[in-house]
C-alpha cells in the first residue's frame, strides 16, 4: 500500500482535468502598463500586465501550483526573452517563461505553489499586437500543477489589482493612427494671490481619445487630465516664476497627437489665505476632548493647526502636537483629533486653521466647549433658537470617580417617568431636549433627575421653561 498517496494524487488529477473542477479559486485582469483604458494600437509592441489573486485557502491534494499559463488571442505574439517577471504580493519569485506556438505563454515557477494562502501575482511580459483593430480581444488564463493538470478551469475575470482600470480579460485594438493636435490651449496664472495656472483647450473630435497629456516645462512626467470632452485643469501650487505648458490627446500612453505650440506664463508668490475649515465640533469622551472638522474647499491647503483658549488665557494658542497633515482620505472623511489633557470645569475655545503650501493661513473656525460639574443651563427653554439655551447638558463628572454604564432618568414631580437617556460607550454628556419618550415638548415646570454612572447615583433638579 505504500503506492496510495501516488494514486491517489493521481486520481485526483484525473478528476480536476475532466471536470473542471478546483478548490483554489482565482480571479484576474489584463491592462497595459502605466495605462487604464485596456486599449493597445495595431502593430506596436505593448507592455502588459496580467493580474491574478489566487486563494489557496481550501486547496486539496494535487492543487499544487507549478505553472501559470496565458493563452494570447489570435494575432498578439510574444517571445520567451520578453518576459519582464511575476511578483508575489509584490515581491519578486523566480520563474521562467516558454512560449509555445508564438500565442501560449507558460511561466513556470522555481518553487511549487504549496502554502493555503490568499495572494496575488502581476506577470509583465511585452506583446506585439496584431495589424487588425478588434473591439475585444480575449485573453485567457490558466494555473496547472506539478503533472501539467489544469487546475479547474480558466481563471474568472475581475477586479484584481485593486485599481480603477481594465478589470477584464480583454482588450481593445484600435488603428495605429495618431489623433490630431490639441487646438484652442491656453495658458492663464492666477491674478488673485494663489500660484495656480488655468488651462482650456477644445476637446478632441476624435472617439478614440481618452484624454490629455499636459506638460509643464517639458517634464517627463506629465498631468493626466482623464476624460475626452475635458476642455480645462488648473494646475495648482506651482513654483514662482516663469514656465511653459504643451498638451497632447492620447488614445494610449503609446499614441499621442504632437504637442501644442508652446504656453508661457509667470506666476507670482502665493500670498492668498486659504478658506477656513467648516463644520467644526468639539466634544467629550472617554478618550479626552474630540475635535472634528470639515476641510478646507482651498486646494492648496497642506495641513491643519489646532488652537485653544480658556477663560484664564488671553486669546488662542497652538496645542503641542495639534497639527494635523492633509491626507486624502480625511479630505473625504472628514479630521479628527484628540486633546487628551484633563480639562478643568469651565469654558474654553478650540479653533481650526488651514495652511497653505506658502504658510498662508485662514480665518479661525471655532467652537466652545463649556465642562461643569451639574448640568447646564438651569433653567433651560427648548423653544429657543439658541442651542446653548433649548437643551439642558448632563456630565457625566456630576459623580466623581465613577465609571460604568452612564444613564440618566427624568421624572415629572408626580413620580412619572418622563425620558431615558442612555450613553453610548465613550459619552461623557447626555442632552435633553424637554421632549418626552412621545416625542411631545413637555410642560413647563420643575423635573427631577436621576444621574448614574454605573453603581453610583446623584439626584437633584431642572426648571424647564418655554
Amino acid at each position: 500500500m505504500k503506492n496510495t498517496p501516488i494514486i491517489l494524487v493521481l486520481i485526483v488529477n484525473l478528476f480536476i482535468s475532466i471536470n473542471g473542477y478546483a478548490a483554489v479559486t482565482s480571479v484576474g485582469e489584463i491592462n497595459v502598463v502605466d495605462q487604464t483604458e485596456g486599449v493597445v494600437p495595431a502593430s506596436t509592441t505593448a507592455p502588459l500586465i496580467v493580474t491574478l489573486v489566487i486563494d489557496r485557502s481550501l486547496a486539496e491534494p494535487g492543487e499544487e501550483i507549478k505553472t501559470i499559463e496565458i493563452l494570447l488571442p489570435p494575432g498578439f505574439l510574444t517571445q520567451s526573452d520578453r518576459f519582464k517577471g511575476i511578483t508575489r504580493d509584490r515581491n519578486p519569485i523566480a520563474a521562467r517563461a516558454v512560449v509555445s506556438g508564438g500565442n501560449i505563454l507558460r511561466v513556470e515557477l522555481a518553487d511549487l505553489i504549496v502554502d493555503l494562502q490568499n495572494s496575488r501575482y502581476d506577470i509583465t511580459f511585452d506583446c506585439q499586437t496584431p495589424n487588425t483593430v478588434t473591439l475585444s480581444a480575449a485573453f485567457r488564463v490558466r494555473l496547472r500543477n506539478l503533472d501539467d493538470a489544469p487546475i479547474g478551469e480558466f481563471i474568472r475575470e475581475g477586479q484584481a489589482d485593486g485599481k480603477l482600470n481594465n478589470n477584464k480579460f480583454t482588450l481593445q485594438v484600435i488603428a495605429n493612427v495618431p489623433p490630431g493636435p490639441v487646438i484652442g490651449f491656453t495658458a492663464e496664472a492666477d491674478t488673485t494671490g494663489e500660484n495656480d495656472v488655468t488651462l482650456r483647450w477644445q476637446n478632441s473630435a476624435d472617439p478614440d481619445v481618452n484624454g490629455y497629456l499636459i506638460y509643464r516645462d517639458t517634464e517627463q512626467s506629465p498631468i493626466n487630465v482623464k476624460g475626452r470632452s475635458s476642455t480645462t485643469f488648473r494646475d495648482v501650487d506651482v513654483p514662482q516664476g516663469q514656465h511653459t505648458y504643451q498638451i497632447t490627446a492620447y488614445k494610449t500612453r503609446l499614441l499621442q497627437s504632437e504637442r501644442s505650440p508652446v504656453q508661457t506664463v509667470n506666476v507670482s508668490e502665493d500670498t492668498a489665505a486659504p478658506q477656513p475649515p467648516t463644520m467644526l465640533s468639539v466634544t467629550t469622551s472617554n478618550e479626552g476632548v474630540e475635535v472634528s472638522w470639515k476641510p478646507s474647499i482651498s486646494r492648496d491647503v497642506t495641513a491643519y493647526r489646532i488652537l485653544f483658549g480658556s477663560a484664564e488665557t488671553d486669546g488662542l494658542e497652538p496645542l503641542p502636537n495639534g497639527v494635523l497633515q492633509r491626507t486624502p482620505e480625511d479630505e473625504v472623511a472628514g479630521y479628527r483629533f484628540i486633546d487628551e489633557r484633563i480639562l478643568a470645569i469651565g469654558s474654553f475655545t478650540y479653533a481650526v486653521i488651514a495652511v497653505d503650501e506658502a504658510d498662508n493661513t485662514s480665518e479661525p473656525t471655532q467652537a466652545k466647549l463649556r465642562i461643569f460639574a451639574k448640568p447646564y443651563p438651569n433653567p433651560f427653554t427648548p423653544l429657543s433658537p439658541d442651542p446653548d439655551f433649548n437643551q439642558v447638558v448632563f456630565p457625566a463628572r456630576a459623580i466623581e470617580d465613577a465609571s460604568g454604564e452612564f444613564t440618566v432618568l427624568i421624572y415629572d414631580i408626580d413620580g412619572m417617568l418622563v425620558k431615558t437617556l442612555t450613553a453610548l460607550p465613550g459619552e461623557t454628556e447626555l442632552t435633553w431636549d424637554g421632549h418626552d419618550e412621545t416625542g411631545e415638548v413637555v410642560e413647563s415646570g420643575v423635573y427631577v433627575y436621576q444621574l448614574q454612572v454605573g453603581e453610583n447615583f446623584k439626584t437633584g433638579t431642572v426648571i424647564l421653561a418655554k
